[in-house]
């Protein structure tokens, strides 16, 4: 039987080849899109999943005081960790885990080469039994045994040694420490939140050994014994700072635990991460509901060629019932022609998205590969898509036509009832709807990747590149390689800096009296050369920091954004000029030098926070990068001639360099890809709801072939007829409008609130939507419209 039905599903398709391509075709797109995203999203979400012991794991974060406008932190002081250990007796063990330089890049030399790496931690031992490391040399209880010690990633250790065995290797690091291998793993896996190249014993550095409860720069995770209560835990780790902290120097008030499996995708609010790789909870919930509206377009599709096709199905179920077919067979007939249809398209698609991987990898920025694309548990996803494609789309010729007496489905007229024109219409709405949201979205989200890109930042951080200095610990090596960037024709300035702004600044307080115990929580960075000039700042009053300061000057000369200003009282830049300021750099001897614009040194989805630039001899702070404004042509060569200064000053530590331009694009890489995303898949559902359209109104012109020739022969022009014929799907987009409005209105705004400066909902974006889904819908169906009234009314008449 099921053979038969296989059969007569078969010919079916063979005898609609049109319709059954636009089906198949819809289909097959919607599973190629479909399939990537859930590639996409089960890569998100399978995070952290392949350690043993991540269901005890917690990564602990901190609320810091109102002073800081209570913002929540992933580092910590280091003192937390070993305290948690100590004092609570459910916390069975901790590590810490810091960037070295707190995230610089580092320069290393072996075997007479240098390389240079940005992924080199210090953590406690406890790191290499909580999170599996799988060694390939050496192993974990041994690795940190001696002093002095690192351990490799397997790529870290090919791309430094080649296929020689690197345990026992030496290593120099920044020209400061001589380090030994002791041992090799395997490379975390993608899904993985931790991904160090390099580990070094945070206790052989002072960062281990000196413990305080201050400066906050290390990330905190925390083994839990079995069955302890997360939420108690917390609340006896924040009693912690009443019993260790002095009130008056308690900028953090509370802790908190994060499970190991919410890491990656519930971080977005908490700041200073260490991990390269973070997520968004937001994010999956928007490509997930993509996932649903692609398939649920190809859906629709199918339903409505099924409804329009329901006056030649309800001869053929007429004509079955007739002859004996029972409800039971007519329903199995019509979902097996569903099923069949649903099985080429989902082979199709397949094949497709295999073929399209690196497409989808180059605009998603994403690396997906064919293992994740034919994992077993997408492949059930597949079996089940399709399973409720052939359900859904079946539903309505196999439930509805089934179920109608065969007198009426013979009946010519059948075509006209109400509920069958109903139910296509309502199809027809979700579709345009659907469409309308999506083009609505787009449009918002490209405007406000457009306005970050364009923002004033208050700073120009085009044409310029950083290099890091931190090899060089000789002032008079420093000094030469200023003069000699500067004397390049390119060269317009330079100044050595502590950080690029919003990254690795320090965090200081400024204080208005020396009585206050509350001041105002500033982001501080040590300078030395032309600050204003070479980050582009605006300068509101006063002078840029000075170049040379004496000897035995023991001056600490500041330079202020508005918001401290405004913060120590003074109403205009100029006031400010001159006058000493209490800071945690010199609480007695610093002098306001200048004053700058407000400028967003973190990205905008922060509000401008207090900013200080400072030079004086001997700071706490050492610069740690060279920045330098540089005007040319050929990039590629004044890049090459930076290098030849930089090897002939310090042959023995590796090059490397940045722009800051894209230091600021990446710290919107999640948005931008989100963003890459939605705009490839939204036109490709746009792409399928016009198949769904174009197969429509083909049938429309058929079922109106007769009359269509009848008003031909009485006279009505070509134009009348394409009106006749469209004129309903214009009441159908401004219901579809209606409904799509306000359902974007809410998702987008909602997004855009993600961001601090953002901009004002484009209301013109409502009418581009309504615009080009109607331009789109009549381009569509005027094709078929015009080619039929434009047959020969003599053939359209004609009695079959």
């Amino acid at each position: 039987m099921l053979k038969n039905y296989m059969k007569t599903a078969w010919r079916t398709i063979i005898a609609n080849r049109f319709f059954s391509i636009l089906n198949i075709s819809g289909l097959a797109i919607g599973i190629c899109v479909s399939l990537f995203l859930f590639a996409f999203i089960r890569q998100e979400l399978s995070f952290d999943t392949m350690y043993s012991k991540a269901d005890n794991i917690y990564r602990v974060y901190m609320k810091l005081s109102a002073a800081y406008n209570e913002e929540k932190m992933l580092t910590l002081p280091n003192a937390v960790g070993p305290a948690l250990k100590a004092d609570i007796a459910q916390v069975d063990n901790m590590v810490r885990v810091v960037k070295d330089g707190y995230g610089a890049t580092a320069s290393l030399r072996t075997d007479n080469e240098n390389f240079s790496e940005k992924q080199l931690y210090l953590a406690d031992s406890s790191l290499f039994s909580l999170f599996d490391f799988q060694f390939i040399e050496g192993n974990a209880h041994t690795a940190f045994s001696n002093k002095k010690s690192i351990v490799l990633s397997q790529s870290s250790k090919e791309k430094l040694f080649g296929k020689q065995e690197a345990v026992g290797k030496i290593i120099t690091i920044n020209q400061r420490d001589t380090v030994q291998v002791t041992g090799v793993f395997k490379d975390f896996p993608a899904n993985s939140t931790l991904d160090c190249n390099m580990v070094m014993n945070i206790m052989d550095s002072w960062m281990g050994k000196d413990v305080y409860w201050t400066n906050a720069s290390y990330e905190t995770y925390i083994l839990l014994k079995k069955g302890a209560d997360p939420g108690s835990i917390a609340q006896e780790a924040t009693k912690l700072i009443d019993k260790y902290v002095e009130k008056d120097n308690q900028y953090y008030t509370q802790f908190f635990l994060q499970p190991l499996s919410k890491v990656h995708l519930y971080s977005s609010d908490l700041t200073r991460g260490v991990t390269t790789r973070s997520g968004n909870i937001n994010n999956i919930k928007t490509l997930s509901a993509l996932a649903f509206l692609v398939i649920m377009i190809a859906c629709i599709n199918y339903m409505n060629l099924a409804t329009a096709k329901s006056q030649k199905n309800a001869k053929q179920v007429g004509v079955n019932k007739v002859l004996g077919a029972t409800r039971r067979q007519l329903i199995i007939r019509f979902f097996v022609e569903t099923a069949t249809i649903s099985f080429f398209a989902m082979l199709i698609g397949v094949i497709l998205a295999i073929i399209l991987i690196p497409v989808f990898n180059f605009f998603g920025k994403t690396d997906i590969t064919l293992q994740h694309l034919l994992h077993w548990d997408m492949l059930g996803i597949l079996a089940l898509a399709w399973l409720i494609i052939t359900l859904v789309a079946g539903s309505y010729p196999a439930l509805f036509l089934s179920n109608i007496k065969s007198i009426s489905l013979m009946n010519k007229g059948y075509n006209k009832q109400g509920k069958t024109i109903f139910i296509r219409q309502v199809l027809v709405v979700c579709q345009f709807s659907i469409s309308i949201v999506l083009i609505i979205g787009i449009i918002i989200m490209l405007t406000q990747m457009n306005f970050i890109r364009n923002k004033d930042l208050g700073y120009e951080p085009e044409n310029v590149v950083s290099i890091s200095i931190r090899s060089i610990k000789n002032k008079e090596k420093l000094h030469a390689m200023g003069q000699r960037v500067r004397s390049l024709n390119n060269t317009v300035s330079t100044t050595f800096a502590q950080s690029i702004p919003g990254f690795n600044e320090s965090g200081k307080t400024t204080y208005r009296l020396t009585t206050d115990k509350q001041g105002l929580p500033t982001s501080t960075c040590v300078t030395f050369g032309n600050t204003i000039h070479t980050l582009g700042l605006k300068l509101l009053a006063g002078a840029d920091l000075p170049n040379v300061i004496g000897g035995t000057d023991s001056t600490c000369y500041v330079l202020i954004n508005e918001k401290v200003m405004k913060f120590l009282g003074y109403k205009t830049p100029e006031e400010a000029i001159g006058k000493h300021i209490i800071t945690e750099m010199s609480a007695t001897n610093s002098i306001i030098s200048g004053v700058v614009r407000d400028f967003n040194y973190a990205n905008l989805k922060s509000e401008i926070g207090g900013y200080t630039y400072y030079t004086m001899n001997d700071p706490s702070e050492s610069p740690r990068n060279l920045l330098i404004r540089y005007k040319t042509t050929d990039l590629q060569t004044y890049i090459e001639e930076l290098k030849k200064i930089y090897t002939a000053i310090v042959p023995d530590a590796a090059f490397d360099f940045s722009f800051l331009d894209q230091h600021v694009q990446d710290q919107y890489e999640n948005e931008i890809r989100s963003s890459n995303i939605m705009t490839l898949f939204s036109f490709l559902t746009l792409f399928i709801a016009c198949l769904g359209l174009l197969g429509l109104a083909a049938y429309t012109a058929e079922s109106k072939s007769k009359e269509i020739g009848i008003r031909k022969v009485l006279g009505a022009s070509i134009s009348s007829i394409i009106h006749l014929l469209s004129a309903s799907y214009i009441k159908l987009i401004c219901i579809a409008f209606l409904i799509a409005g306000p359902i974007a209105y809410y998702l987008f705004n909602s997004w855009l609130a993600n961001f601090v400066y953002h901009i004002e909902m484009p209301w013109w974006a409502y009418g581009v939507a309504i615009m080009t889904v109607t331009l789109v819908a009549f381009i569509t169906i005027g094709f078929q419209t015009f080619k039929a009234a434009l047959l020969n009314p003599v053939n359209s008449l004609r009695d079959e």
